[in-house]
């Protein structure tokens, strides 16, 4: 009922630009980068549409599948529903299956834990033989993928935030970093590698890189913090989840995740009024 509404939605907007031109953000201007460095097809693993190809012209929309975001659509499912079989009915499951199933090249997966968590099933229907050619950057908080796909994961961890690494940032363009920096330093020297071989070079660049050290973050007041959600209120288009990377990641502010949800709901409660 609710894929059929959003359908039925899309289908009434018009395309405004290409994918590739419409997002925002470090995450996937890193992934640009990456799919630029290697000459390689750029695809987005939408929320709202599916799989989508940098070049395809798509609607400006707002949905997400990371919980705590007032767009996320899993709040909208019913309880049973994961994000697996939203994405499913949106037709990007068969989508990627049948785009990596074609692709001869290596393919490479950079994406936060929430979206790699949606498109697992569908990387578990994969062939053997696809499954050999898929690396996957990021992700790191999803449990229980395929043991096929396991192998895939390059061995990327916090020593990318270190201050020996190239590519440092915060933990939501985690993967997208990661991905570009796997094509830059380690495919594009040894394409033909195994998967095997490609973690062991990810891994011997990162050995010689040292863990970040732990910030502890500053407390401040809920006035202080309200006062920091209503300053970067646009910069972030209104969503908890920025305003909380905003607030932990660039200003080091520490703040419970319950309690910064409620008081980001305060702000947007005020701005309506």
């Amino acid at each position: 009922m609710v894929a059929a509404a959003w359908s039925e939605r899309l289908h009434k907007v018009e395309p405004v630009r290409p994918a590739r031109d419409l997002y925002s953000g470090r995450s996937f201007v890193e992934a640009v980068k990456a799919a630029t460095a290697s000459r390689a097809n750029l695809y987005v693993v939408s929320a709202g549409l599916g799989l989508v190809h940098g070049d395809t012209s798509i609607p400006s929309y707002n949905l997400t599948v990371s919980k705590g975001d007032p767009d996320c659509v899993m709040s909208k499912l019913p309880g049973d529903c994961f994000e697996a079989d939203w994405w499913a009915a949106l037709g990007g499951a068969d989508a990627l299956i049948n785009m990596i199933e074609a692709e001869p090249h290596v393919v490479i997966i950079g994406l936060p834990s929430p979206y790699l968590r949606m498109i697992a099933p569908a990387l578990a229907r994969l062939s053997d033989e696809a499954c050999s050619r898929v690396r996957i950057a990021g992700g790191r908080y999803v449990g229980d993928l395929d043991l096929r796909l396991e192998r895939a994961r390059l061995p990327y961890d916090d020593r990318l935030d270190g201050p020996q690494s190239p590519l440092p940032g915060t933990k939501s363009d985690f993967a997208a970093r990661a991905a570009r920096h796997f094509v830059e330093q380690v495919l594009a020297k040894d394409l033909a590698a195994t998967v095997d071989d490609h973690s062991a070079q990810v891994e011997a660049l990162m050995s010689q890189w040292t863990r970040p050290i732990a910030k502890t973050g500053i407390r401040v007041s809920d006035l202080e913090i309200k006062a920091i959600v209503r300053e970067h209120w646009e910069r972030a288009d209104g969503r908890t989840t920025k305003l909380l990377r905003i607030l932990r990641d660039e200003l080091n502010v520490a703040c419970e995740q319950k309690r910064f949800q409620g008081l980001a709901a305060e702000i947007r409660e005020e701005r309506v009024i």
